[in-house]
């Protein structure tokens, strides 16, 4: 299975804001992915693409499923943080401030704050704001 050919057309969906198609056809393709999931290379792109439609569509729910999906994959990436700092931007969008700042906290230490890089400047606050 060629996990980034097949999400071309559905990143194409994201650009052109169709989130909720996206969303159906990422699900799909979820769906076809053998398990053990985390085996399949690129897997995990799958569920950071669910999360980002999930929030763009504003469906927080449909987010935390996704995110959920994340730590399943964290043993057979070679993890800097991407797994924790997924769920914890869910978590913060869903105003869950406690498990967002635990899950950044997490991210920061294994990126060596590289997780932070590019990103909405809210989630790095959450654990600089020293308490």
């Amino acid at each position: 299975m060629d996990v980034m050919a097949e999400l071309r057309p559905i990143g194409a969906k994201y650009s052109a804001g169709d989130f909720r198609t996206g969303l159906v056809e990422l699900t799909a393709l979820w769906s076809r992915v053998p398990d053990p999931k985390p085996e399949t290379l690129n897997a995990y792109l799958i569920v950071e693409y669910g999360v980002a439609l999930a929030l763009k569509e504003g469906d927080l729910e449909v987010a935390q499923e996704w995110a959920d999906r994340a730590p399943m994959f964290a043993a057979k990436r070679h993890d800097m943080g991407e797994v924790e700092f997924l769920v914890g931007k869910v978590a913060f969008e869903r105003g869950d401030l406690r498990k967002a700042k635990e899950q950044f906290i997490i991210a920061n230490v294994k990126s060596e704050g590289r997780a932070f890089e590019a990103k909405d400047e809210r989630y790095r606050s959450l654990i600089d704001d020293g308490s």
